[in-house]
Parts: structure tokens; C-alpha cells; sequence
């Protein structure tokens, strides 16, 4: 028998009160959720490679020339989830931030990336760009300030090493290889990892080495002791690669001296990644990149020799005047 038309007006009311019993109360989950989202607060950072910057500043097609964007300090309320938003003005580049939680997360120009960070506890938590994305790119760090509560004073970060290292002008051809390798050092951004005259003490979160080593005292990690000694491997280095001299240096253990340096020589060709102190965490921001794509031997040579000269310099300064940087046999 064919159902009534009061039967079928039945079914059909059941079948949309069953609609809105469903519908109604996820449209109110979604509104809820969007509510939300809404109230968690924003920080937009863009990366702008040429500039060497991570800024909070609106990069757009119409400003984009400019080169005065003002690099990112933000601060943050321990506890107070915020939505990172991020994109690229330029090329690819990464972002790490190690003290909240955040490991590589890959930027692309044109498109935006969000990730959601909740800060656990007071402090100031650096962060990195951690793909070489051009000639500025160990200058894109910054740091993230988190406070106790609202309007909380921050302590002003503090200044990086290095400034704008790849602006570094370049010394005369006949400035000799010292001079050379002390400019490589500051322009390939090598100053910005281990410091002011390689003093080291750069922080690298996470990894087993908590700072990046100073390379300062790279003479006597090569086995020569004495200003003299490092001096004369200098004066080597001047006439060519060590592997390829037809008479070795009056140095003493002159073999060991060797090994050591074209070890550490190879270190530098071929880069090195930082051991990490938690392998569950996210992996250390600083690595030694492969700088034989970028730097040839002689010039890799030119600031190992550089670095030399400031281990003598350091060796020589109790028995000389503090004020002089004159190391015995090279040219300042």
C-alpha cells in the first residue's frame, strides 16, 4: 500500500530535524573555533635576504626596493598561544626557533606558512634563518623576547657580530694574505658564527657544544706553540699550499703540524654539522656549511693564515706592549 501524503510529510520533517540536529551544532563548533582563532594574536615576519632581515614590517610589490625595513624584535606573553605567520620577499629560506619548540620551517616567496607557538617560560629565545639563502644570510637572526605579562619591558636583545659582513670592502690585490683572509672571514659571514676576531662565544641552542668554538687559538690546536712557530707557517702559506712545498718549514714536529692543519683545511672544504645534545630535539640552528663551492684552497689557506696571526697576536700580548697588534715575522 502506498504510504499517505501525511506519512511522507512526516518523514520529511523527521529527515530535516535530523539535518538541523547535526548542522547546528557543528556551524556552532566552527563559529566557536573561528572565535578562537580570531583571538589569538598574529606576528607577521617576512625574510628579506638582500637586507639580511626577518621583518614585522608589510612587504609589498609597491615598497619592496626599500632597504630600511626594520628588523623583527618581537615580544611575547609566556602562555599566550600566538599564530606566526611567515613568507619571503625574495628566495627560499628557513626558520628555526629553537627555545619555542619550532624546528626548520621552510619559507617561500609569495606564499605564507602558520604555525601556532605557545611560550613555556620568561626569556629571550634567538632565531634563525637556517637554508644559505644568498651572501646576508647568517645576518638573519633574531630574537624573540618573552615576558611575564602584558606590557612587560623587555631587555633590548644584543647586538650580533659581524653587522653587515657582506658589505665588507674588499682589501687591495697586493695587501698581502693576511689581510685577505681576515677580509673572508668578516665577508663570507664566518665572523657571525665565531665572533669578533674569532673569540667564539656565539650561542648554538641545542647542540652539544653550547657555543659555536672560537678559532683564536687555532695555532695552538695546529701544534705550534710559539708566536715564532705560527709565524714561520705564515711565511709557508705565502709561498703556496702546504702539500704542494718542495721544502718544509723550520718548525718543530713540522709533521704533526701539517696533518693537523690540512685536517682542519678539509674541515673548512667540506663543512661540519653540530652534534645535537638531544637527538628528539630540534636539530642545532649553526652548522659549518661546505665552503669549497664558495672559497677556493688558496682561499680557504689565506684565512687559516689570518687566524694564525690572531693566536700569535694573543700568544704575544703579556710580554708586549697591550696596545700592539705586531706579531714577530708577519705583516700586519
Amino acid at each position: 500500500m502506498k504510504a499517505s501524503l501525511v506519512e511522507k510529510s512526516a518523514v520529511a520533517t523527521l529527515a530535516a530535524a535530523l539535518v538541523v540536529a547535526v548542522a547546528v551544532p557543528l556551524r556552532i563548533e566552527a563559529w566557536r573555533r573561528e572565535a578562537r582563532e580570531t583571538s589569538v594574536r598574529t606576528l607577521e615576519l617576512t625574510g628579506l635576504m638582500r637586507q639580511g632581515v626577518w621583518t614585522d614590517e608589510r612587504v609589498t610589490a609597491a615598497n619592496s626596493w626599500r632597504g630600511n625595513f626594520r628588523p623583527a624584535r618581537p615580544v611575547l606573553v609566556v602562555g599566550e598561544p600566538v599564530r606566526i605567520r611567515l613568507t619571503s620577499a625574495d628566495v627560499v629560506h628557513a626558520i628555526s626557533i629553537p627555545g619555542l619548540g619550532i624546528a626548520p620551517v621552510e619559507v617561500y616567496p609569495g606564499r605564507y606558512v602558520e604555525i601556532v607557538a605557545v611560550p613555556r617560560e620568561v626569556g629571550a629565545f634567538p632565531f634563525y634563518c637556517t637554508t644559505v639563502c644568498g651572501d646576508a644570510h647568517f645576518a638573519m637572526r633574531g630574537v624573540v623576547q618573552v615576558v611575564e605579562a602584558p606590557g612587560a619591558i623587555a631587555t633590548p636583545p644584543p647586538e650580533q657580530p659581524g653587522g653587515e659582513y657582506w658589505r665588507a670592502e674588499a682589501p687591495r690585490a697586493d695587501a698581502g694574505m693576511v689581510a685577505r683572509g681576515a677580509w673572508l672571514f668578516r665577508r663570507q659571514g664566518c665572523v657571525t658564527c665565531h665572533g669578533e676576531e674569532a673569540g667564539g662565544g656565539v650561542a648554538n641552542p641545542g647542540a652539544m657544544n653550547a657555543n659555536v668554538p672560537a678559532l683564536a687559538d687555532l695555532a695552538r690546536r695546529t701544534f705550534l706553540f710559539t708566536p715564532s712557530d705560527a709565524a714561520s707557517l705564515v711565511r709557508a702559506l705565502e709561498r703556496g699550499p702546504l702539500a704542494a712545498l718542495e721544502e718544509a718549514p723550520e718548525i718543530p714536529l713540522y709533521a704533526a703540524v701539517k696533518k693537523q692543519y690540512l685536517a682542519t683545511h678539509q674541515i673548512v672544504a667540506s663543512g661540519r654539522k653540530a652534534a645535537p645534545m638531544d637527538p628528539a630535539s630540534p636539530p642545532p640552528p649553526l652548522e659549518m656549511p661546505a665552503w669549497e663551492a664558495r672559497l677556493t684552497g688558496r682561499d680557504i689557506d689565506s684565512v687559516l693564515a689570518y687566524l694564525l696571526t690572531l693566536s700569535q697576536a694573543r700568544a704575544a700580548i703579556p710580554a708586549a706592549d697591550p696596545g700592539s697588534r705586531t706579531v714577530e715575522g708577519v705583516k700586519p
